[in-house]
């Protein structure tokens, strides 16, 4: 795990990064425009990432042949000591948190059993968009410390952040609570659940298709007309 001097030192660093930043033109063009989320989040995870690199010691997954990878499970990887630690830049606006993507979790689960690593820091850029002004706010925390607000969707397989009762909760002296066997046993409850309730979806959404079909084979007629096509809504 990061060292709280490291910790402590990157919150700073970027938290005082974006307050400068919040005043250039580009960002205020985007805050006054429409898609502010994703434009937004897009320009931090580059201006962080960038960031970073340049003030610590840092590194990116690769491919055999030397290729970056493009769905690392870190933005960037953060030296402490000689560990390198995975970061994932993530941006929220305040009144439009929702519930965002991190990561995949089989990816996580499986680089802690493989020794690869201990963590999995969450650094978010949060941004109070006034009709004035942009307060930036900043969070750095290790997501397996917080993982009873992190759900997880075996569709997709992400791990998502309940971002409006994280904030709202969020105590930065809350003490750890799990050993890191704790934290895998969570994630593999995490896993397991997620996959049962697939199981159960893709049963029920089976079962209703077996329905809707056994209706249409025995109705024994096929016309596309305007009644049937009502449903679709067409302007």
């Amino acid at each position: 795990m990061l060292s709280d001097k490291m910790i402590s030192s990157v919150t700073a660093d970027t938290l005082e990064y974006w307050k400068q930043e919040v005043e250039k033109p580009v960002i205020v063009g985007i805050a006054k425009g429409k898609e502010i989320g994703h434009k937004l989040a897009d320009l931090v995870d580059e201006k962080t990432t960038a960031l970073l690199t340049l003030k610590y010691i840092t590194a990116h997954q690769r491919s055999r042949a030397g290729v970056k990878r493009s769905r690392s499970m870190g933005d960037v990887w953060l030296r402490d000591g000689n560990i390198y630690h995975a970061v994932n830049v993530k941006t929220g606006i305040v009144g439009s948190e929702g519930q965002p993507n991190l990561v995949s979790l089989k990816k996580v689960l499986r680089a802690i059993m493989q020794r690869q690593i201990d963590s999995y820091y969450l650094l978010i850029v949060k941004m109070a968009i006034g009709p004035n002004t942009i307060a930036p706010s900043v969070y750095f925390v290790d997501m397996l410390d917080w993982l009873d607000y992190v759900p997880f969707d075996s569709g997709p397989g992400q791990m998502m952040l309940r971002a409006v009762r994280f904030f709202q909760e969020y105590d930065p002296d809350r003490p750890a609570k799990l050993d890191i066997q704790d934290k895998v046993r969570t994630l593999m409850e995490l896993y397991e659940d997620g996959e049962k309730r697939l199981r159960q979806n893709r049963e029920r959404d089976f079962g209703d298709f077996q329905k809707d079909f056994e209706r249409f084979m025995k109705d024994g007629t096929f016309a596309v007309t305007p009644d049937t096509q009502g449903a679709l809504r067409l302007q």
